[in-house]
């Protein structure tokens, strides 16, 4: 196990006394930070060892988040970070998973009773379970289930990053120092960060991106100035009273703050230099949305779970996108079609230790020291990689293969349709049916839509259903297929 401590506060030129984070808590420079950590030493150390135990954090607070992370390293501990905005059924099933031997907690977060369902969870396995609890992630109290003791890990692991899959059911992205490292080099280059930026986070740092930005901005002794609500007037405010010259988070989450403050441009966008962005694909709406947004240059981050920040886009994607590669990274494209189309395999000097408890998973995707990313692209005469699918999205309909990317395309080249996601739901005859979910603008009926993909598409491509939501659910920071698939087959929508 590597030490994140020694990693950052070993640096050079290091200014205990300088300012490194900013959230709606209040500021904290390297010194509050190292003695947070060691505030939560002594607290563990009551508990005995924790050498390979596996410690979930369940803490909205983003700076005892950091100090909880760095000392339960520190001590040789496993971290499991856990997003405060799951609700009983997604926790649950992330707890059953990863069965922490420690369980750090917010009470009540946003109207939920944390506290009860991490209870309920820890008696019913009936197994030694120690819980921290607290209304304010600064004051904790202690609750022990008795029971057999878990086992605790062997391998070297110092975080393990909880997705919940495509199907829903959990994943764990095991990862270490060096994944750490590597990311950081990496979001270092493609943000071109300094001493002297003040970086402003709209991304939860309870998934493994976020982590990795912070501790990357603390390592760089970055001014990190992060939202800890997803409140749009809390971010709004976070932002007027730190202006930044660098941003990074979500095509979703900019539009929608562009949305709302672009009345007063001078202030939020004129000191920004550099927006980075990454999680989702770049609409055609959003380059339009933000074309009016000067002086500031927008970059695509492309990058996964399993092995961090792979590209960046060298230009202003309102110019178009070309990748570069991030240092250490090599890409490669396999089993390409005759339409020119194959999936993208990523090697990194660095990449995540496989799959909680999931061998299988890990050699599915993981081949020679090749990651097989499930991308589908297509490589241009030019060089350029475009982005059009997921493999796993893709739809088998009577022999022929839909690729969603490809649908979701053309309906949003419709004037009227803001955003739509296409997914796969199973049918008796053709295996799959295509179904497409759009948000639109104005007035647009579903014939329209119909009609306008008949024009252009071959007739299996064309969608078999299209349904007008008012929005598209997103679960982690991601479009959620599995409750759009759910909602197809239940027909809860006219």
């Amino acid at each position: 196990m590597g030490s994140l401590y020694q990693w950052i506060f070993n640096s050079e030129n290091l200014d205990v006394n300088k300012k490194v984070l900013t959230t709606q808590t209040g500021d904290f420079s390297l010194y509050d930070i190292q003695k947070g950590v060691e505030i939560y030493i002594s607290l563990l150390k009551r508990i005995g060892a924790i050498r390979g135990k596996r410690v979930a954090l369940i803490v909205p607070s983003v700076p005892s988040f950091l100090n909880l992370l760095l000392a339960v390293n520190q001590l040789e501990g496993i971290i499991v970070p856990i997003s405060p905005f799951l609700r009983k059924d997604d926790l649950t099933k992330i707890l059953e998973f990863i069965k922490p031997h420690i369980v750090f907690t917010i009470k009540q977060y946003n109207g939920f009773d944390f506290s009860k369902t991490v209870y309920d969870w820890a008696h019913s396995i009936k197994e030694e379970t120690v819980i921290f609890e607290s209304d304010d992630c600064l004051n904790w109290g202690t609750l022990v289930v008795e029971g057999p003791p878990k086992p605790v890990e062997n391998e070297c692991i110092d975080i393990i990053g909880c997705t919940s899959g495509s199907t829903g059911i959990p994943k764990g992205v095991m990862v270490d120092l060096e994944f750490i490292k590597f990311t950081a080099e990496a979001l270092s280059t493609s943000m071109v960060l300094s001493k002297e930026d003040r970086l402003f986070g709209m991304v939860p740092v309870s998934g493994l991106f976020g982590l990795c930005l912070l501790l990357t901005a603390i390592k760089r002794q970055v001014h990190f100035v992060v939202t800890e609500s997803f409140s749009f007037p809390d971010i709004i405010q976070l932002l007027k009273e730190h202006s930044a010259n660098k941003l990074v988070t979500s095509p979703s989450l900019f539009r929608a703050l562009y949305l709302l403050t672009r009345d007063d441009e001078d202030t939020f966008y004129k000191p920004l230099t550099i927006v980075g962005l990454g999680g989702e694909s770049i609409s055609p709406d959003f380059i339009q949305t933000v074309s009016s947004i000067k002086n500031c240059k927008m970059i695509n981050m492309y990058g996964l779970s399993e092995l961090g920040c792979i590209m960046f886009s060298k230009n202003d994607i309102r110019t178009g996108i070309e990748w570069a590669l991030t240092p250490g990274a090599e890409i490669n494209v396999v089993n390409v079609s005759d339409e020119g189309i194959g999936e993208l395999t990523v090697k990194t000097p660095n990449g995540f230790l496989g799959y909680y408890q999931r061998p299988d998973l890990t050699e599915e995707v993981y081949r020679n020291g090749w990651f097989y990313t499930g991308d589908l692209v297509r490589v241009t005469n030019g060089a350029k990689i475009e982005f059009v699918g997921r493999k796993k999205d893709m739809i088998k309909k009577g022999g022929q293969q839909v690729i969603p990317g490809e649908i979701e395309k053309l309906l949003t080249d419709h004037p009227n349709v803001e955003k739509a996601v296409v997914v796969g739901v199973p049918h008796s005859i053709f295996g799959e049916q295509v179904v497409a979910f759009v948000v639109v603008r104005g007035k647009v009926d579903t014939g329209e839509l119909y009609s306008f993909c008949q024009d252009k598409v071959a007739r299996y491509k064309v969608p078999d259903q299209i349904f007008i939501v008012d929005e598209i659910p997103v679960s982690q920071g991601k479009v959620d297929k599995v409750t759009l698939r759910q909602w197809a087959l239940e027909k809860n929508y006219k």
